[in-house]
């Protein structure tokens, strides 16, 4: 069995790797500088993982090509990414940065990388990927009002979108396989500059790893779904425009219209 975890040279994707790993998968280290992953691969084989490096630079679209050289990957990690230019004048790493100050520059090169990039290392790996692989997306809320980075969740709103656009495309084609987005929650990583423990919340990446991982091997199909940390699953962003609430709509619209139930 095999793993690519994209950004696995350190934080949140080392520890899912080593988590991944110490399962029995083959690690694929995916990261943007050879020296830093090869550094990376050397610290899981001494902790008795089979793993080897592969380039993932989420800037190099061409580059991103020769994924599609892999073979037989049944999990690939999408964790790579870049917070979108959070420094201000109080901070280099300011999560609470005006919404205003985000430049079209900052928001351009925010999704370029997250999104653009992330979609490309899955378009890519398609033909790589085994029967019933999984391709899970680490990624955040993009509603709540006491967090918004707006570069950053911006691009993970686009990620999650793709998210739900790629799995009902699994569903329509009949396909084994399943993409999902796991929110795991406050982390402390060199993305934000948070500290473990931090008001009681902010977990270490080993532990968040334990919790992203686990939504991997609990047998359910979480195919087109957003997970929170805590199991709650959200499976569309308008839970209003799902289900019955559709045919209602429908048949109101049809009232208003022509006058009939």
């Amino acid at each position: 069995m095999k793993a690519l975890i994209t950004g696995a040279n350190k934080g949140i994707g080392f520890a899912i790797a080593q988590n991944l790993g110490k399962r029995g998968y083959e690690i694929l280290l995916g990261a943007r500088q050879e020296s830093l992953g090869q550094e990376a691969v050397q610290k899981l084989q001494a902790d008795g993982i089979s793993a080897s490096f592969v380039k993932v630079d989420l800037n190099d679209l061409e580059g991103l090509e020769s994924l599609s050289d892999l073979s037989d990957v049944d999990i690939l990690v999408n964790n790579a990414g870049i917070a979108g230019n959070i420094a201000t004048e109080k901070s280099k790493l300011d999560m609470n940065k005006s919404a205003f100050d985000y430049t079209t520059t900052d928001l351009q090169e925010t999704l370029n990388t997250n999104f653009l990039g992330t979609h490309a290392v899955i378009t890519n790996l398609l033909p790589a990927l085994s029967e019933n692989a999984k391709i899970l997306n680490v990624t955040v809320p993009v509603s709540q009002k006491y967090w918004m980075p707006l570069a950053y969740v911006t691009s993970k709103a686009a990620q999650n979108a793709m998210t739900f656009a790629f799995g009902h495309q699994f569903e329509k084609d009949k396909s084994k396989r399943q993409i999902f987005g796991v929110m795991p929650g406050a982390i402390a990583t060199d993305l934000n500059g948070a500290k473990a423990g931090e008001g009681g919340m902010v977990r270490t990446p080993y532990e968040a790893a334990e919790n992203i991982t686990s939504f991997l091997f609990d047998g359910k199909n979480h195919n087109a779904e957003l997970i929170n940390f805590d199991g709650t699953i959200i499976d569309n962003y308008e839970p209003g425009l799902m289900g019955k609430n559709l045919k209602d709509i429908a048949r109101n619209g049809l009232k208003r219209k022509f006058g009939k139930n």
